[in-house]
């Protein structure tokens, strides 16, 4: 992930970038920056796809989840993607067809990537959480591990544990995110 300016950047002035179709690059908007974010490599993608349909299992036709997914958790100066999100069917249904709404999905998960810094984990979190998201889940994949905050706390799952998920009265077990 790189800095693609160093002056703070307004939500219309993002709006006038350039889209970027035959990069497989995105911009993202943190705090005012704009910021270049890289391809996923193979490892994220799968991680996020197995994140994808262990969630649709519990979710059904509660709502959607989805990876990649755009939210606008503020009015101004942040525009993220989240590695996997859950939506629930009203709010997906309510979503413009041409607008970026403000928005935070109840659940929103990131995969660890080599540009992932503490901070920029830590910031979109904090920012996802203060615009409504219920559950921030990290997911290390070097590590094996899941740290999900949630609005009492944080909480480290590694191999062998099942993550509660109080949204779909259910659970997944973290052995099942790192399948080879």
């Amino acid at each position: 992930m790189s800095s693609f300016t160093q002056s703070l950047v307004t939500w219309a002035e993002f709006l006038e970038l350039p889209e970027r179709p035959d990069t497989g690059q995105r911009y993202e908007l943190h705090d005012g920056e704009v910021v270049l974010v890289l391809p996923a490599r193979p490892l994220h993608i799968k991680i996020q796809k197995r994140i994808e349909r262990l969630l649709e299992t519990l979710a059904g036709e509660r709502g959607v989840v989805t990876t990649e997914f755009p939210y606008r958790p503020v009015q101004n100066l942040q525009y993220w993607y989240a590695d996997v999100a859950y939506v629930p069917r009203a709010d997906w249904d309510a979503l413009p067809p041409d607008e970026y709404p403000v928005y935070a999905p109840p659940l929103v998960v990131e995969v660890l990537s080599p540009s992932n810094s503490p901070a920029k984990i830590n910031r979109q979190r904090i920012v996802a959480m203060s615009a409504g998201t219920q559950e921030f889940w990290v997911v290390d994949a070097d590590n094996r591990t899941v740290q999900v905050t949630g609005l009492s706390g944080t909480k480290v799952y590694a191999t062998g544990a099942k993550i509660p998920l109080v949204i779909f009265d259910g659970g997944i077990p973290v052995d099942q995110i790192f399948e080879r």
